[in-house]
């Protein structure tokens, strides 16, 4: 299913049923003032059309919005309310919503609580009502076929977000070699039937799914997606790719991108991002930082000093979940040791200039989190 067909068939609905001629062009115009923006275009430069799982109706404001874009268009008063009958029932019978892309990847990726539609990002004439239902983003179907094919649609005009929500919505390990013996039989010839035709199905489907992973993931790298730069690196392993996230990489991903540096060895190229993750607040930062990258031991207590104002006392040994989250006796799960980090000593006159310095610090994360 596609917006292209539902217009088609409303097109045709209104022919046959009702004897009134509507351009195509202009049902795609009508959909769009229905769901909330001015033009098409607006809707199309950053937004796709999905569907929610719970049916709704519009609003007296959404009918009202398109009307008016009816009238825009041309359309006399007799044939107007037709028009505006046969666009909101389509609507509504197939649940459709218009999602901005950039939150569509905050609630792909987790983020749901950073569902903005406020983002100052969005262009001045999208027209987004912001009553419209289109906000839950917890009510989206994300398994619909019909946003799929929009996010490929804008996938196909270079558009990184489009790209990087396919690549998240598709994220998958690569099939194991050993469990796609049935399918490589099946290429050289061999006619299977049964639970081994089943299997080669599968891995066919799973090797189809990790490469349009792997090509919308490389997409959205290759045009400048800083997260999906360091997804794409962290797959590959490739210097060159750890060089293109580098570039790219903000203060968020600087534990992730030391992790890769280590591999590659250059740790030390990322050491200027990871101070100025733990100069905004990160922790793991400031560990990273304490236990091994500061070659001064003062500014390694500095960073000490100042996670735990932040809250954390990296001396101390804990026990977490993979997650990082605090181990519980009453909850099962592979446990480890984290923090208990040793550093050099110093005088009693370093440790009152390192406290000074994590108190300063401290004081300028707080502010700026104000």
């Amino acid at each position: 299913m596609s917006i292209k067909q539902l217009c088609f068939d409303a097109q045709a609905q209104l022919h046959d049923q009702h004897g009134i001629a509507v351009r195509r062009t202009h049902l795609y115009e009508l959909l769009a003032a229905l769901l909330g923006f001015n033009s098409h275009a607006a809707l199309a430069a950053d937004a796709v059309i999905g569907q929610v799982r719970q049916a709704w109706k519009f609003t007296s404001d959404d009918v009202a919005r398109l009307s008016k874009r009816c009238l825009a268009l041309g359309y006399p008063t007799a044939e107007r309310q037709r028009i505006v009958e046969a666009i909101t029932a389509l609507a509504e019978t197939h649940r459709l919503v218009a999602v901005d892309v950039k939150n569509l990847v905050k609630l792909v990726a987790g983020d749901a609580d950073e569902w903005d539609v406020d983002n100052e990002d969005v262009p001045d004439d999208a027209g987004i009502d912001h009553a419209s239902p289109w906000q839950d983003a917890l009510d989206l179907n994300l398994d619909s076929p019909l946003l799929i094919n929009a996010l490929e649609q804008l996938a196909a005009k270079e558009h990184a977000e489009a790209h990087y929500a396919l690549a998240l919505l598709l994220q998958c390990e690569a099939p194991e070699d050993r469990d796609g013996h049935w399918y490589r039989q099946q290429l050289e010839g061999r006619q299977l039937d049964g639970p081994e035709k089943e299997w080669a199905a599968e891995y066919a489907t799973a090797l189809v799914q990790f490469d349009k992973y792997r090509q919308h993931l490389a997409a959205a790298a290759r045009l400048g997606r800083s997260d999906a730069a360091l997804e794409w690196a962290e797959l590959t392993g490739e210097e060159s790719d750890f060089r293109h996230a580098q570039a790219l990489a903000t203060p968020d991903h600087a534990t992730r991108l030391l992790d890769l540096a280590d591999q590659l060895g250059a740790s030390a190229t990322v050491v200027p991002l990871l101070r100025e993750a733990a100069l905004s607040g990160d922790v793991d930062a400031m560990r990273r930082l304490a236990e091994d990258l500061e070659p001064d031991p003062v500014e390694a207590w500095t960073w000490v000093h100042l996670a735990d104002l932040c809250g954390t006392d990296l001396t101390r040994m804990e026990a977490v979940y993979e997650d990082g989250s605090p181990a519980d006796d009453d909850l099962p799960g592979n446990i480890f040791a984290v923090g208990g980090i040793d550093v050099p000593d110093i005088s009693a006159e370093q440790q009152a200039q390192s406290r000074r310095e994590a108190a300063r610090r401290y004081e300028s994360i707080r502010a700026a989190a104000r």
